[in-house]
């Protein structure tokens, strides 16, 4: 028998409404616990087991969302303050998306930081009675500077992917305030942009229009950048342009020594807001570091180059043209991508043989939608800590 067999025998037994020290209830399936300095034997007689309660501190915020907020393939859920985090996602869906599969919810910078557990469309064994999805392998995402925008990404969008019809580039060594890009086919094809990456070597002279089908039709600036020491590159559009054979004038407001002006036709774009994300950039070195993320799943994207190079450019993309401003005096390129990778950087690099000076601007040209989700609504419950 221990020592202290005794005290344990001749103790009756009792109940602690408030023992010292506690550490909280019980266990369900534990009977028992001896200890404390008179060797008590403790009970738990049932009625102090484990319950869920709500964290008042962090209670789960609710926003509720229809078909009808979503925007292109997003959808705003909420604001992140600063400093705060975003740990927990569940997901009530009370009707059917017809459309959408595979949403996820994140940032802008990591747009599947949180996997849905469930499909979004009813046709796989989703219904009304679907209810509370945990969302799962999620990344927890704090705002750190500013608030940052927490989205439900990746909503199904119907319509044919962007492609092009045809493309052509002059160019010219002497001094002028113009180039034409003469006889010019836009073909008949639906929802139809028109792309014009143009530049300039040397200080001086910005476009003040481009111009198609008899100056009848002017485009539209997307992005340029301006170096004084290499030149000056800008990309133009123009939305629904007249499918016919004709002109594209490119117009300087001042006289530059060396110019050119590229053209691509494409079709199956947006024909509301075409231009996405842009960017631009110069420096000096033997490579240019452009780089572009689209944002808008199915988009293309388009960048025009010009260097102080006396050799052509080398780029990195198969598709595109590239030619000289000058014969061989002076680069100018431009490529594209028909097919991105979405909410990644995509290198659009040139290299030469030696450091020369450079300026690069690209565009996202965005593909025209024809359908998207016309029902479906889910309570997005979110869980928000500092």
């Amino acid at each position: 028998m221990p020592a202290n067999s005794g005290a344990i025998s001749g103790t009756v037994a009792h109940k602690h409404s408030a023992p010292s020290g506690d550490g909280g209830y019980l266990d369900e399936g534990i009977t028992g616990w001896q200890g404390g300095t008179l060797g008590e034997v403790i009970i738990n007689d049932g009625t102090d087991v484990p319950v869920w309660s709500a964290n008042t501190a962090n209670p789960l915020i609710k926003v509720s969302k229809t078909f009808s907020d979503i925007s292109g393939t997003t959808m705003d859920i909420y604001e992140l303050p600063q400093d705060s985090a975003l740990t927990n996602v569940f997901t009530d869906i009370t009707t059917a998306f017809d459309l959408s599969t595979g949403v996820t919810i994140g940032d802008g910078s990591d747009d599947n930081g949180f996997v849905t557990a469930a499909d979004f469309t009813a046709g796989t064994g989703l219904t009304n009675a679907t209810r509370g999805n945990y969302v799962l392998n999620f990344k927890t995402m704090r705002s750190t500077s500013g608030t940052t925008a927490i989205k439900a990404y990746n909503f199904t969008t119907t319509g044919s992917a962007p492609a092009k019809d045809s493309q052509t580039v002059d160019d010219d060594s002497s001094n002028g305030t113009e180039i034409t890009n003469a006889a010019f086919t836009v073909a008949s094809n639906s929802n139809r942009v028109l792309i014009v990456s143009a530049a300039r070597y040397g200080a001086g002279g910005d476009i003040s229009g481009v111009t198609w089908n008899g100056g009848t039709e002017p485009f539209t600036r997307a992005v340029f950048d301006d170096d004084p020491l290499s030149g000056r590159t800008e990309i133009w559009f123009l939305v629904n342009p007249t499918a016919t054979t004709a002109d594209i004038v490119t117009t300087w407001n001042a006289t530059t020594g060396r110019r050119g002006a590229g053209v691509y036709s494409y079709y199956n774009c947006d024909q509301t807001s075409p231009i996405g994300v842009t960017n631009s950039t110069n420096g000096v070195g033997t490579t240019t570091t452009g780089t572009i993320t689209p944002t808008t799943t199915g988009s293309l994207i388009v960048d025009c180059e010009v260097s102080s190079s006396n050799v052509a450019a080398t780029d990195t993309l198969t598709a595109g043209w590239t030619n000289l401003i000058g014969g061989t005096d002076r680069s100018f390129s431009s490529q594209y991508d028909l097919t991105p990778t979405i909410s990644v950087s995509n290198d659009m690099f040139y290299s030469y043989p030696a450091p020369k000076g450079w300026s690069w601007s690209a565009a996202e040209v965005k593909p025209h939608v024809s359908g998207s989700d016309t029902q479906g609504a889910v309570d997005f419950y979110l869980q928000v800590v500092d």
